[in-house]
C-alpha cells in the first residue's frame, strides 16, 4: 500500500543517515586518536592539547600538514630547498664583499683602551667570519631544540625541511640588530658585519645539510653518514637528544648526545 511504501522509504532514509553519521563519527574518532584533526589547519588546535602537547609534538608524521587556513600565511611556512640559496647567496656575497673592501681601506681600528688601539686589515676577515660560523653552531643547536620542535616533525615533507625566506629574514633582521647592539661598544660595526656574514653562511650550510640528511645518500663511514643516522634516530627514537645537525659539538656540553651506536 502507499502507507507501507512510505514507511519503507523513511526507514531506508533513516538507515542511510545513520550510516553517514556513524562514518563521520568514525572519522572524527580516528582523528581524535591522533590527538588532532589532520583534515584542518593545525595551528589553532595546538592550544587545546594541554598536557598531551608534548606527546603529539614528538610524533613524526608521514602526511601533508597544513598549519594555517589562510593561503598567504601557509605559503610562508614551506619552501623549496633551492629558494634558500637563490634568496640568501646574493646577500651573503654582497655583505662579504662590503666587509672585505671596507677592511682593505685600512681605516678600521680595534680599541683595547682609550689610548691603545691597532689597525684591523682585510686579512682579519676570515677570523671574524669563522667566529660567526662558531656562533651559528650554537644557534643551530638552540633553534633546533627549542624552536623547530613547536610543530610536529614531518620528515617526508620536502617543503618543510628548510627555513622559508620570509620568516627567516625577519628573524635574521632582528638577530642583526641584536648583534650590532651588543657589539657596538666593543667592536667596530664592520667587524660585527663580518661575524654576521659568518652566521648567515653557517645557516645556509645547516639548511642544505638538513635537507640532504632527509633526501641524500651519504657514503657509509663518512661524517655525513653518521650525522644522517643520528638525525633519523632523533626523529624516530630519541626525540630529546641529537639536536646537532652539522655536528654533535653542542650536544656534548648540554648532555643531549644520542647513545653510542655503530651505524
Amino acid at each position: 500500500t502507499l502507507r507501507e511504501r512510505r514507511t519503507t522509504n523513511e526507514e531506508a532514509d533513516g538507515d542511510g543517515q545513520k550510516e553517514e553519521d556513524e562514518g563521520e563519527a568514525s572519522a572524527i574518532s580516528r582523528c581524535s586518536s591522533d590527538l588532532v584533526d589532520w583534515r584542518k589547519p593545525l595551528a589553532w588546535q595546538v592550544g587545546y592539547l594541554g598536557e598531551r602537547y608534548d606527546t603529539w609534538v614528538h610524533q613524526p608524521v608521514d602526511r601533508p600538514i597544513r598549519l594555517f587556513e589562510s593561503s598567504l600565511l601557509e605559503a610562508t611556512t614551506n619552501s623549496k630547498w633551492y629558494s634558500i640559496l637563490i634568496f640568501w647567496l646574493p646577500i651573503v656575497f654582497y655583505c662579504g664583499w662590503h666587509c672585505f673592501t671596507t677592511l682593505a681601506q685600512e681605516t678600521t681600528h680595534l680599541s683595547l683602551t682609550t689610548e691603545l688601539s691597532f689597525p684591523v686589515h682585510m686579512y682579519w676577515f676570515p677570523l671574524f667570519f669563522a667566529l660567526g660560523l662558531f656562533f651559528w653552531s650554537f644557534l643551530e643547536y638552540i633553534i633546533h631544540r627549542f624552536l623547530f620542535h613547536l610543530k610536529p616533525p614531518s620528515p617526508y615533507d620536502s617543503s618543510r625541511l628548510v627555513f622559508p625566506p620570509i620568516p627567516c629574514s625577519i628573524f635574521v633582521g632582528l638577530l642583526y640588530l641584536v648583534i650590532q647592539g651588543a657589539m657596538s661598544t666593543v667592536l667596530p660595526a664592520v667587524l660585527g658585519d663580518c661575524i654576521f656574514v659568518g652566521i648567515i653562511c653557517g645557516y645556509l650550510v645547516y639548511d642544505m645539510v638538513h635537507y640532504y640528511m632527509h633526501y641524500g645518500s651519504p657514503k657509509s663511514g663518512t661524517h655525513m653518514y653518521t650525522m644522517k643516522a643520528l638525525h633519523i634516530k632523533h626523529h624516530f627514537e630519541h626525540h630529546r637528544a641529537g639536536f646537532g645537525i652539522t655536528s654533535t659539538f653542542w650536544d656534548h656540553p648540554f648532555h643531549t648526545t644520542i647513545p653510542d651506536e655503530k651505524f
